[in-house]
């Protein structure tokens, strides 16, 4: 080439990214997304999430790094959608990615088309993801789970009517405790209707005013209990008033409907089991009470056949009629005054009613008059009410302490046969030892219609012979 001719044919134009025709910067950066994206394709990166961003736009934006060397990446929405789990900082995933650059920014970035977890599965993760935000909202807390009623006579079951479940728990029921009244929701316990059906179940026996609620399914492989583990079932299990218990797959199962369930049983016929108590036990449980509760009457009955004894003994027991008769005086005295208060009132009332009519006789003061009239009348009324009532309730009083003492009194108890020996005269002292008497010594024998005059012939010790 001989100095200054060009490198090209002057025909045609020169090639993009020389000095005569330079590159934009947009057209480098779209240069360079398309090499990069021709040159690797799509491929699979390994890494742990950082500054992860969930924009309100649907897309996903975070930083892929490990440990020493770091990518930005972006995964939209169309493609984030098919995650099971939502992406945070620290956990360690799996990536397929096309590489390229962002062309305003000229940044280098990986474009996410899918996302597995590493360590455990992406269903794994979810479900993991979904108890600890139920957990965060409360509602596997202790306190909010409610105990059960000892003696439920009304259950309501949600399972499936053909499976071995219901079988399972009716079994147990009629073997427990026959007759309980058992009301079905029959629902579906798996595929996609399944969470929606048990949701609906729940609430319908929820409005029954049932005693208690039993939520079962038979066992299965882990998969087939995915109803029990979705968000909609754990808040219906939370939101019921009666108390719910499940049972739901085996023993190694534990769904998060059971960690919301105010009781959890490892098996359907467990929670039959732990819902109504065997006929048999709270029958031997009723008699054992029975017993106790003759023993504990036998010894009240005792004690207070005691405290009659000791009244009956009591020397100021001959007092209590004359402390009868003082009291009815004062009450009979309290009625009269009353009584004449009443109808001193009720005069004084009509008397001043009198007189005011007679004030009040012209034409003009008719109205007026008989305003006060009525008012003057309820008056009366209210003060005859006020004054009966409490007349009735002083009589009430009366017969009450009236009835008390009799009770007391000894008349009562020589009226049962009983008789009572003073010496010397009628009301002389009481005889209560042979040994205050002497031979030829006159006693009053008084007994419950009259009193007798008797002499002493002989005496008779207790536990002895005859004295001379």
């Amino acid at each position: 080439m001989t100095t200054g001719q060009l490198p090209f044919d002057s025909d045609e134009a020169p090639p993009a990214g020389t000095r005569v025709s330079p590159l934009t910067v947009t057209q480098l950066n779209e240069s360079v997304d398309t090499l990069l994206r021709t040159a690797l394709g799509s491929v699979w990166v390994a890494g742990e999430l950082s500054r992860v961003t969930i924009h309100r736009s649907g897309h996903w934006y975070f930083t892929l790094t490990d440990g020493v060397s770091s990518v930005a990446c972006a995964m939209f929405r169309g493609r984030n959608s098919a995650v099971k789990f939502v992406p945070q900082d620290g956990l360690a995933v799996l990536l397929l990615a096309s590489t390229g650059v962002y062309a305003p920014q000229g940044r280098y970035q990986l474009v996410v088309d899918a996302m597995e977890p590493q360590g455990h599965g992406a269903a794994a993760l979810a479900l993991e993801q979904l108890k600890q935000k139920l957990a965060a909202e409360g509602l596997f807390n202790a306190e909010r789970k409610r105990p059960l009623p000892p003696f439920p006579r009304k259950l309501g079951l949600i399972t499936s009517q053909d499976g071995a479940a219901l079988r399972d728990v009716l079994r147990v029921l009629r073997r427990r405790f026959a007759g309980l009244d058992v009301l079905l929701a029959p629902v579906v316990v798996q595929g996609k209707e399944a969470p929606a059906d048990i949701v609906n179940g729940l609430q319908a026996l929820d409005r029954r005013g049932l005693d208690v609620l039993l939520l079962v399914r038979g066992g299965g492989a882990r998969e087939d209990l995915a109803a029990f583990d979705t968000a909609v079932v754990v808040r219906a299990i939370a939101a019921c008033v009666t108390p719910v218990v499940t049972g739901i797959g085996h023993q190694i199962d534990m769904t998060l409907a059971d960690f919301a369930a105010d009781v959890s049983a490892a098996t359907p016929s467990q929670a039959a089991e732990l819902v109504v108590q065997e006929r048999a036990e709270l029958n031997r449980r009723v008699a054992q009470l029975r017993v106790g509760l003759v023993r504990v009457m036998r010894h009240r009955l005792q004690r207070a056949a005691t405290r009659v004894s000791l009244a009956q003994s009591a020397r100021g027991l001959p007092r209590v009629p004359q402390r009868i008769s003082r009291t009815r005086l004062r009450v009979a005295e309290a009625t009269r005054r009353l009584e004449d208060a009443h109808t001193a009132i009720v005069a004084r009332a009509r008397q001043r009613l009198t007189t005011l009519t007679r004030r009040l006789a012209p034409t003009e003061q008719l109205s007026r008059l008989r305003g006060r009239r009525k008012t003057l009348q309820l008056v009366v009324a209210a003060l005859s009410r006020t004054v009966e009532r409490d007349l009735a309730r002083r009589r009430q009083q009366f017969s009450s302490r009236v009835a008390a003492l009799e009770s007391l009194s000894p008349l009562g108890v020589l009226g049962r046969g009983y008789a009572l020996a003073t010496r010397g005269t009628i009301s002389g002292p009481i005889v209560d030892d042979v040994a205050q008497l002497q031979p030829g010594e006159t006693l009053y024998i008084r007994v419950a219609r009259g009193a007798a005059e008797a002499v002493v012939t002989r005496l008779h010790a207790a536990g002895q012979g005859e004295t001379p």
